[in-house]
C-alpha cells in the first residue's frame, strides 16, 4: 500500500512538473520565438509628454509601446508623466534637466532647450542610431530637415509631419472673380477684396501668440529659410532691416484694413478653429492636424487651400509650406541602454502604421491607408514636393522674447503701435534676454 502511495505521489509530482513545462512553452511560442520571455531584462522607461488620451501621437507611442510588452519584452514597462499645459510642461523639464533627473524619453522642440542638452552631450544621436537601424532614408527629408541643427547633425526623432496651409470658402473666391494668390501683394489685394464685399477675410486665433508670429515668419520664411531667424534670435539682425519691415508691414496692413475677425486678439484656438468652420470667415491659416476637420468640407468642394505665396520680384528660396514635425521626441543619452535602444528600434519599425491608425500624418515614407480621404492624398502629395522644413519662431527665439513678441504682434495687428515701434521694441528685448539665454559673450 505504502509503495503505491509513494507512486502517485511521485506520477503526480511528474504532472505538475509537466504541466509547467507545458505553460513555459506557450509563453515562448506566443513571442515568435524571439527567445524566452522571462529572460528578457527588465525596463521601466521614464517617458515625459505633453499628450494624453485626447492627442493621436500621444496614443500612437504608448500603443507601441504596450505591443511592445506583449510581443517582445514583457518585463518592459512606461512610467508616464503627462503634463498637457505646454509651459507647465517646460518648466517641469527644466526642473529636471537642472536637478540632474532628465527622463529617459521625452518630448522636444528643435530650440534652445535642444542646443544646449546637445552641447552638454545630454541627447542620443538620433542619425547615427536611425542609420544603425538602416531607417534613416525612410523617413522623410523635410521632417528631417525641419530638426536637424545647422551642421546637419540630428538629435530629435520627429513626432509626425505637419505642413501648413491658407484654407479658404471656394464660393466666395467664384463670387467675387477672386484667384488663389500667388504673392504676398495679391493676397492683401484678395482680403481687400473680401472686406469690400462684406466678409470677414481671416480669422486667427490672436490669443494664442503664435498664429500671428506665423504672419511675421512667412516673407523671412520664403525668401531666406531660417537664416533670418537664425541671425534675428541673437541679435545680429534687425527687424528694422529690409526683410524684417516688409514682414512687420505685411501684418500691419491687413490689420489697417481690418482683415481680422472683431475680437480675434482674444480668440482662443478652439473658438477660431469652430469660427472658420462656422463660415464666419473666408480664410484660416492652420496645419494638417487639423486634416481631419476640414476633410468632409473639402471632398464636397466647399474649402480648399493655398500655400505661402511668393515676395515678388525676389528670390524665394525657402519653401512655400512650413512642414514641421510637431513636439519631437528625444532620448537621454545616460539612460540609452541596450534594451531602451531595442525599443526605440520597434517604435521606429511600427510608427507609420501606428500614425496612420490614429490619423495623423506619419514622418515616415509609405503608402496611405485604402480609406484615405481626398484631402489627406492631395495634401500629401502636395507636402511630398517640399524637401525643406519649416520653422516656427516660437521656437527659435528665447522666451521673454517669444512672448513679447506675441504680445506686440497683436498690438500691431491692432494699429496700437507701428511696424517701427514693434522693430524697436523687439530689437531691444531680444539685446537684452537673448545674450545669457544663448550663452552669447
Amino acid at each position: 500500500m505504502k509503495k503505491i502511495v509513494v507512486f502517485l505521489a511521485i506520477l503526480i509530482a511528474l504532472l505538475m512538473l509537466a504541466i509547467g513545462c507545458s505553460n513555459e512553452v506557450g509563453n515562448k511560442s506566443s513571442n515568435g520565438g524571439t527567445g524566452e520571455l522571462n529572460d528578457s531584462p527588465k525596463k521601466v522607461l521614464r517617458f515625459m509628454t505633453n499628450g494624453n488620451d485626447n492627442s493621436d501621437s500621444f496614443r500612437a507611442i504608448t500603443s507601441i509601446a504596450k505591443k511592445y510588452q506583449e510581443e517582445v519584452n514583457p518585463n518592459f514597462s512606461m512610467e508616464i508623466e503627462s503634463i498637457p499645459n505646454q509651459s507647465q510642461y517646460f518648466q517641469k523639464l527644466q526642473t529636471y534637466i537642472a536637478s540632474n533627473q532628465m527622463p529617459d524619453f521625452f518630448k522636444l522642440p528643435n530650440g534652445p532647450i535642444a542646443e544646449t542638452l546637445v552641447k552638454e552631450n545630454k541627447l542620443v544621436d538620433i542619425k547615427a542610431t536611425l542609420r544603425e537601424f538602416g531607417q534613416f532614408e525612410n523617413y522623410h527629408e523635410s521632417v528631417i530637415d525641419f530638426l536637424s541643427f545647422k551642421d546637419g547633425s540630428l538629435y530629435l526623432l520627429p513626432e509626425g509631419r505637419y505642413g501648413e496651409a491658407f484654407w479658404y470658402y471656394t464660393e466666395p473666391f467664384k463670387e467675387l472673380g477672386i484667384e488663389e494668390p500667388t504673392t504676398f501683394e495679391e493676397f492683401l489685394d484678395i482680403s481687400q477684396k473680401l472686406k469690400d464685399a462684406g466678409y470677414t477675410p481671416i480669422n486667427v486665433a490672436g490669443k494664442e501668440r503664435w498664429q500671428l508670429i506665423r504672419y511675421l515668419s512667412h516673407i523671412p520664411l520664403r525668401l531666406t529659410h531660417y537664416d533670418f531667424i537664425d541671425e534675428l534670435k541673437t541679435g545680429e539682425i534687425s527687424l528694422t532691416s529690409e526683410i524684417g519691415m516688409k514682414s512687420l508691414n505685411f501684418l500691419y496692413d491687413l490689420g489697417q484694413m481690418k482683415a481680422f475677425q472683431t475680437g480675434f486678439s482674444n480668440t482662443d484656438y478652439t473658438d477660431s478653429i469652430n469660427q472658420f468652420l462656422g463660415g464666419k470667415a473666408v480664410m484660416h491659416y492652420n496645419g494638417s492636424w487639423e486634416i481631419s476637420q476640414f476633410a468632409e468640407k473639402y471632398a464636397d468642394g466647399e474649402i480648399d487651400y493655398f500655400f505661402i505665396p511668393d515676395v515678388e520680384s525676389d528670390d524665394n528660396k525657402g519653401p512655400n509650406t512650413s512642414i514641421t514635425a510637431g513636439l519631437a521626441y528625444a532620448f537621454n543619452a545616460e539612460t540609452f541602454d541596450e534594451p531602451t535602444k531595442d525599443f526605440f528600434k520597434y517604435v521606429v519599425e511600427n510608427y507609420h502604421q501606428s500614425a496612420l491608425v490614429e490619423g495623423f500624418m506619419s514622418p515616415l515614407k509609405g503608402e496611405l491607408p485604402e480609406d484615405a480621404t481626398k484631402l489627406l492624398e492631395d495634401f500629401s502629395n502636395d507636402l511630398d514636393k517640399v524637401l525643406l522644413g519649416g520653422l516656427s519662431w516660437d521656437d527659435k527665439l528665447d522666451p521673454a522674447s517669444t512672448e513679447a513678441m506675441g504680445v506686440a504682434a497683436n498690438e500691431l495687428a491692432l494699429g496700437m503701435i507701428t511696424p517701427e515701434e514693434f522693430a524697436k521694441r523687439l530689437d531691444k528685448t531680444i539685446a537684452e534676454n537673448a545674450p545669457a539665454f544663448f550663452n552669447i559673450d
